[in-house]
């Protein structure tokens, strides 16, 4: 007669399991650094998210961690214990920096464990974001006075462009900087200069209200067609607001007569 194989419990079941077991009480939370998404803290875009979050062994054996993997590999990751006991307790240090982002953060740990029968320990970290200044592409026919809804436009700091020599015209991006209400300077935020030192791209700021400024990105006016190549180029834009006064961004150019033959994604390397 065979022996059936254990049955891997699900990852929510495992911790659920583990809470009951060790005779929580409710205030207290494991494998997570807040109960909810609710309850996610908010730090300003110059603030790293630091956590200690507690990790429980939810199986009915000793484990040992053998691997920590995570969604994040900006992330510092310090695990104090890899051998557990069933309803042990350990603890796991978490830092990421929260630079060019905005919104609601989230983090999922993965501790996989020596024995193949139960399924890696998953630990979850929610926070939020609030920006300095916000640095978005404008899709067309977007409003200036509002960041994108879609947030795959958001905190775009890289910008990939691939056109024709002879299409100057379609060389063409547009770039919102913004402020929330707490984070705006005494007087507005302001572009006070924009750094570049390449041949092909001009950019010219727009003053849309006292949060906001709008960077018009063409192609640099000539009596000829742009010159072919690929260009990986930093623009620094400067402003008046104390805490993110430079602000890179990464144009990778490409110019070739090819253009159009082959798809390329203008978030691509954000």
């Amino acid at each position: 007669m065979s022996v059936p194989r254990a049955v891997r419990p699900a990852p929510w079941l495992a911790l659920l399991l583990g809470l009951v077991a060790g005779g929580l009480c409710a205030a207290e939370v494991v494998n997570a650094n807040v109960a909810s998404r609710e309850q996610a803290p908010l730090l300003r875009e110059n603030q790293p998210f630091q956590a200690v979050v507690t990790v429980r062994n939810p199986y009915p054996r000793a484990v040992r961690i053998t691997q920590i993997d995570s969604t994040c590999a900006c992330s510092k990751l310090e695990l104090a214990s890899r051998f557990l006991i069933p309803g042990e307790t350990t603890t796991l240090e978490v830092h990421t920096d929260n630079l060019r982002r905005s919104g609601p953060q989230q983090l999922r740990v993965s501790l996989f464990v020596s024995d193949p029968e139960f399924e890696p320990i998953e630990v979850w970290c929610w926070w939020r974001v609030r920006e300095i200044v916000a640095v978005d592409a404008l899709p067309p026919g977007a409003p200036l006075n509002e960041r994108p809804a879609d947030a795959a436009w958001r905190d775009v700091y890289r910008f990939v462009v691939h056109e024709r020599p002879d299409e100057p015209q379609r060389l063409r991006r547009r770039i919102r900087l913004s402020t929330p209400p707490e984070e705006t300077p005494t007087g507005g935020l302001r572009v006070e200069r924009i750094d570049y030192a390449g041949q092909i791209w001009r950019f010219v700021p727009q003053q849309i209200d006292e949060r906001a400024v709008l960077i018009v990105a063409s192609a640099r006016e000539t009596a000829g067609p742009l010159p072919e190549g690929d260009y990986d180029e930093t623009v620094t834009v400067i402003t008046n607001h104390p805490d993110k006064r430079e602000i890179a961004l990464q144009f990778q150019t490409m110019i070739d007569r090819q253009a159009g033959r082959r798809a390329v994604d203008p978030l691509s390397g954000r």
